[in-house]
């Protein structure tokens, strides 16, 4: 039973790591742009991804693979990854393209190096990274650690791989949205649950998340449309709508004080699934960061 509860513990950290590197990557940008953007790069640069060798030589914060190296994606496979219409991502590609942040081919699409060289972009990678020391901290901090065999710390480092390690981050923080969008249908609808589920949870002790876990439609404090669109930078309206979705699934309820995010239970199997599932991503992604150096031993039990 501990570990179970000690894995929604988990999941409940991941859920502010996971929305704020979503806010974080979308900056002043439209959101839908900045998540096609986000998985079209992490697409492209898959074969330096696999590569140990070029995972250092292009992992520096002021170093980028060169076009040669990256891998076109199609527009239909960004669509099917984000589970948006092929038409909403064809005209968004195309727009990112007159503005110069993507390059369309007979092969696909290719963020090109010059997009992810940007002084805008290298701060959203800092700022990305400071946010992944922070979640790893909390973590630590608290024996959360999933599979973690030694005391792990964050070292601050004179040239840490910040753009590798936002590789890796990437592909934790998009695999999670995906599942979430598996769950939804959508991907804005996802993220409005996800805003939901945190400001629903955000003044419960651990003590009584525990218990929310059991009863979200019970221990949720309620909260206001506003309170969820000014976060996401979206329309009140827009929310609105994606929560009468979310009600017809069964996943959110209006209350006198507002809204409060809710758990069918038809999904509840599914919903522990992916708490499982997201111990699985930890593993990994803090595998790979202590392969990069960037997460190291402190002391051996």
């Amino acid at each position: 039973m501990a570990g179970i509860s000690q894995a929604w513990e988990v999941a409940h950290a991941s859920l502010d790591y996971i929305r704020d590197t979503v806010l974080i990557t979308c900056g002043d940008d439209d959101l839908i742009d900045a998540l096609i953007f986000t998985t079209a790069l992490d697409a492209n640069v898959t074969p330096v991804s696999r590569d140990p060798g070029l995972q250092v030589t292009y992992g520096g914060i002021e170093v980028s693979a060169p076009d040669e190296l990256r891998r076109p994606v199609s527009i239909n496979a960004v669509a099917q990854s984000l589970r948006l219409p092929f038409e909403t991502v064809r005209r968004r590609v195309q727009g990112l393209s007159r503005a110069g942040l993507c390059l369309i081919g007979p092969q696909g699409v290719i963020v090109p190096r010059s997009a992810d060289t940007s002084p805008a972009y290298i701060a959203k990678q800092r700022a990305r990274y400071e946010r992944a020391r922070s979640f790893h901290q909390g973590l630590a901090a608290r024996g959360l650690l999933p599979g973690a065999v030694f005391k792990e710390t964050w070292p601050p480092a004179e040239d840490p791989l910040v753009r590798a390690a936002n590789r890796a981050l990437s592909e934790y923080v998009l695999r999670a949205c995906n599942d979430l969008i598996a769950l939804t249908g959508d991907v804005l609808s996802s993220l409005v649950l996800l805003e939901l589920v945190i400001a629903n949870t955000r003044p419960l002790t651990t003590a009584e998340l525990h218990d929310w876990r059991r009863a979200p439609e019970q221990l949720g404090r309620p909260v206001r449309i506003a309170a969820l669109a000014a976060p996401l930078q979206l329309s009140r309206e827009t929310i609105r709508r994606r929560l009468n979705a979310l009600a017809t699934m069964g996943f959110c309820r209006r209350t006198i004080g507002g809204l409060v995010a809710t758990a069918p239970s038809s999904t509840r199997p599914k919903l522990a699934q992916l708490v499982e599932a997201n111990q699985a991503n930890l593993r990994r992604l803090f595998t790979r960061l202590r392969q990069l150096g960037v997460v190291t031993a402190s002391e051996r039990p």
